[in-house]
């Protein structure tokens, strides 16, 4: 049975079937966006129309009608000129963005997959790595750009993110946070009275293709809460989604996840983090991504940060997602790109299954990363190696956070006492611990 697991598999067996594959170097499977295959033939010597209609028969056999009937040669035979030119710009568009496969018969083997959407996730391109180079991240002042991502919701992302950014300004730090999230944004709840959310990241990327004259700072709040900061703690901003209001939708309607416009969504991200780094000059952004394999997702973990902190616990919806997640950041990034993974669901230490929790997790997180990030060729390091992608932050499970955390006052003692207590757990232990792992990535000291 063929199935779209396996057609590219069985169009690969047909060609080695085919009594000219001889005259192949490269095949090229294209699968478009319905999931139906043509191939690019690099031929050495043009094919007649017989053997053509003969290699069309094998592959509608074998593949059914995963098989598109569409075959492209590199060589044509003179009946075939005429299709010479539209070919061409085929040939050319396929060959720019293919991968390499496999080897089969002495016939290599390439895959172009022409999808519709989840391009952040799909297409790793050389050169997208970060907003801006890692070298500019690290140098004296320089911005590092760090995501935060869970493949489940309700891991504590935000949560952490906002404890990341309390902890670094309390080191004296100037800290932007920003809600990438806008399908379900989150993070200005933490931060702000509803009140105070005019504008923000979607408002952003709509208007600042309409008017050049905008300004980042419209966007971005001030977080200056007396019972967060004192005079000698650093800077702390947030840039939320937006408002949640009647408007709301009508302007994410307008946000082309599916990358119609081609980089589209990475530039409009790129130039909105470098109006931040212009006006603002933060040592660090911060940016919460969107759960789940959601395009904006991908390209807030892919494409934009100098490093990544993924969140999950030990079950097997997490594992699944985490899996991909590193599967994908192997296959774009460069060997020495930060990733942390965060077992963020984890027993306290004082509880009896702490340790068997904490074994299991690591035994789990080695092995993923053993079998889709690290390179078997380059030396990989030990179970306990501390620092490395597969060795976890832990962050115990806390139910004083399950019912909403608010760090901004009314004025009145009670909601300051509540702030504090917050702020206590946002900076503890497993928090600082996360901190203090981000700024190694840059060899940012302690102040």
């Amino acid at each position: 049975m063929v199935t779209f697991n396996n057609a590219l598999e069985k169009v690969c067996q047909c060609i080695c079937l085919w009594e000219k594959k001889a005259l192949l170097s490269q095949v090229t499977l294209i699968r478009d966006v319905y999931g139906k295959i043509s191939l690019l033939m690099d031929n050495s010597v043009s094919v007649d129309e017989a053997d053509e209609q003969g290699l069309a028969v094998i592959l509608g056999q074998c593949a059914g009608a995963y098989f598109s009937g569409k075959i492209y040669w590199k060589k044509l035979s003179h009946k075939q000129k005429r299709r010479e030119e539209r070919e061409k710009i085929i040939v050319g568009i396929i060959e720019q963005e293919r991968v390499e496969w496999k080897t089969e018969d002495n016939v290599l083997f390439y895959i172009s997959e022409r999808a519709i959407a989840k391009k952040a996730w799909i297409y790793q391109k050389e050169g997208l790595e970060s907003v801006w180079p890692y070298e500019d991240a690290v140098s004296e002042n320089g911005t590092k750009v760090v995501a935060f991502y869970s493949f489940k919701g309700g891991m504590g992302r935000t949560t952490a993110l906002a404890g990341v950014a309390l902890t670094l300004a309390g080191q004296g730090k100037k800290v932007l946070m920003v809600d990438t999230d806008i399908e379900a944004p989150g993070l200005a709840t933490l931060f702000a009275d509803e009140e105070l959310i005019v504008r923000g990241v979607l408002d952003y990327l709509i208007e600042q293709g309409i008017d050049s004259g905008i300004n980042i700072s419209d966007y971005v709040l001030d977080v200056a809460e007396s019972s967060l900061l004192d005079e000698n703690m650093g800077e702390l901003y947030l840039m939320p989604a937006g408002k949640v209001d009647g408007n709301y939708l009508q302007k994410l309607a307008r946000i082309d996840y599916q990358d119609n416009r081609e980089g589209y969504l990475r530039e409009s991200l790129v130039v909105m983090l470098t109006a931040i780094r212009n006006y603002y000059k933060p040592d660090y952004i911060l940016l919460d991504a969107r759960a789940g394999f959601h395009d904006m997702g991908g390209v807030a973990i892919t494409q934009l940060p100098h490093g990544v902190v993924l969140f999950g616990n030990d079950s097997r919806q997490s594992w699944d997602g985490l899996t991909q997640v590193l599967r994908t950041i192997a296959g774009g990034h460069t060997e020495d790109f930060p990733v942390m993974i965060v077992d963020s669901m984890c027993p306290k230490p004082t509880a009896p299954d702490y340790v068997l929790a904490r074994e299991r997790f690591v035994n789990k997180a080695y092995t993923v990363c053993m079998e889709n990030y690290y390179d078997m060729g380059k030396g990989i390091p030990g179970k306990e190696a501390e620092g490395e992608v597969h060795f976890p932050e832990l962050v115990p499970f806390d139910d004083q956070l399950l019912h909403g955390v608010e760090l901004f006052s009314d004025g009145s003692q009670e909601r300051k006492q509540r702030i504090n207590a917050y702020k206590k757990l946002l900076t503890g232990e497993s928090y600082q611990n996360i901190t203090e792992r981000i700024k190694n990535w840059f060899g940012d000291g302690q102040v």
